[in-house]
């Protein structure tokens, strides 16, 4: 049986989407001879986040990866491992389609929201509960297996992590700014920089206000009690307030998204920007040594709050008991102590899910920032911590980001844009 004719064949090369293609497992029971051998074809749906769709291009997957779809085809050469690239916003309609006809794929790597909104429509099964399986979540930092749940069921096996960090020009900046502060002083003195509305480039400024358990409460619609109503409106007032006075500034450029901001501190145009880590590549090869690499500033009321992105190992639901097992033992393979640290320092730009691989901070100041994001991502802000599905988040996040905009351009006040976020709560 052949994959559908509407399915796309190629994969893009960023680094999640390497990472799918060099280990993903394919959907269909069917067999292609080679060799001599009856290879049975397996699908896996790799899911490009939203945020990545700009960076993504056609290419070969990195060679860490390659490693790894080595040593799975050392273990099982009669598989022949194929991979289809669905978005974000085809993949609901895609797997139904696919479901009715039997057809759906062995496994998905996609973020852990939008993972629990397939497992809510039941168009995925939760993670197996197979030896294989349970050793490899015991590896895994139980914070991040809280991510991936809902309701008692484990919605995808975590993967890695992507994180937002600061990116600078060192030929501009001998030292990145370590709170809000100096980060506006820095502005001030002349040396521009940058900041966006989407949520990489945005959301970290809530923890250095306090605004991100409030935040949180409105992301993820968990009902807030009616004696936290007023404090969060003056958390999420003084947050909007921040952002106004530094839009405020001719040395702050508001850009459309991350890609402007990339695209800015590559060509010169700003000297600071937060990044989020899929990114450090490209910049590392259009900025070389000159590229700098730090946390993001902290704030009067805590750390930065700074966005996070877990991919997730989902399972279809179409797999024979072959297939499923194969597809067990692929996803227990990702999680291997020796691959995790391999992904790490080959791209020194996802963080590894296995907690027992340290990464050397030592020998790499862009894996210190990285571990140093993941610290202040753990340390306490419950942004995007709490488990929560992507159905939600597309329903409110346009909402949200039109009335940060409108503050920061000043078409409405901090303290009516903190209304109107508020009253998005209600949204179920």
């Amino acid at each position: 049986m052949s994959l559908p004719a509407a399915l796309p064949a190629a994969l893009p090369a960023g680094l999640p989407a390497g990472l799918a293609g060099a280990l993903l497992l394919a959907g269909c029971t069917a067999t292609a001879p080679l060799n001599g051998l009856q290879r049975e074809v397996l699908h896996v749906v790799t899911v490009p986040s939203p945020q990545l769709e700009w960076l993504e291009r056609p290419g070969t997957p990195p060679d860490t990866w390659r490693r790894v779809q080595r040593s799975f085809n050392e273990l099982h050469p009669d598989i022949n491992l194929r991979v289809s690239v669905v978005p974000e916003e085809a993949l609901q309609r895609e797997l139904t389609l696919r479901h009715q006809r039997g057809l759906g794929p062995d496994l998905l790597l996609l973020r852990a929201p939008v993972a629990i909104s397939l497992l809510d429509h039941s168009l995925i099964d939760p993670v197996p509960t197979s030896a294989a399986l349970r050793q490899a979540l015991s590896t895994v930092e139980p914070g991040d297996v809280a991510r991936a749940s809902r309701h008692g069921r484990l919605a995808g096996l975590p993967v890695y992590v992507e994180a937002t960090l600061a990116c600078y020009d060192r030929r501009r900046l001998q030292q990145p700014p370590s709170d809000i502060g100096q980060l506006l002083a820095v502005a001030a003195g002349g040396t521009p920089i940058g900041v966006a509305v989407d949520p990489p480039s945005l959301w970290w400024t809530a923890g250095t206000l306090g605004a991100d358990t409030a935040m949180a409460l409105i992301i993820t619609g968990n009902p807030a009690s009616a004696a936290g109503r007023s404090s969060d409106q003056a958390a999420i007032t003084t947050w909007l307030q921040w952002l106004r006075q530094a839009s405020l500034q001719t040395k702050v450029d508001l850009a459309a998204g991350s890609r402007e901001l990339v695209q800015g501190l590559e060509s010169g145009r700003l000297a600071w920007i937060p990044c989020y880590s899929p990114v450090l590549p490209r910049l590392e090869r259009a900025l070389g040594p000159h590229l700098g690499v730090a946390p993001l500033p902290n704030g009067p009321a805590g750390p930065a709050s700074p966005f996070t992105s877990m991919r997730v190992w989902g399972f279809g639901r179409d797999s024979s008991p072959r297939q499923r097992r194969i597809a067990e033992d692929l996803a227990a393979l990702s999680l291997n102590p020796v691959l995790q640290r391999s992904l790490s320092l080959t791209s020194r730009s996802l963080l590894p899910v296995n907690r027992y691989v340290p990464l050397p901070v030592a020998s790499s100041g862009q894996l210190a920032a990285l571990a140093a994001a993941q610290e202040q991502f753990r340390s306490g802000s419950p942004l995007l911590s709490a488990p929560f599905p992507a159905d939600r988040v597309n329903r409110v996040m346009p909402v949200i980001l039109d009335t940060v905009t409108e503050v920061m351009v000043g078409a409405i006040s901090p303290e009516a844009g903190a209304k109107a976020l508020l009253r998005l709560r209600e949204v179920r």
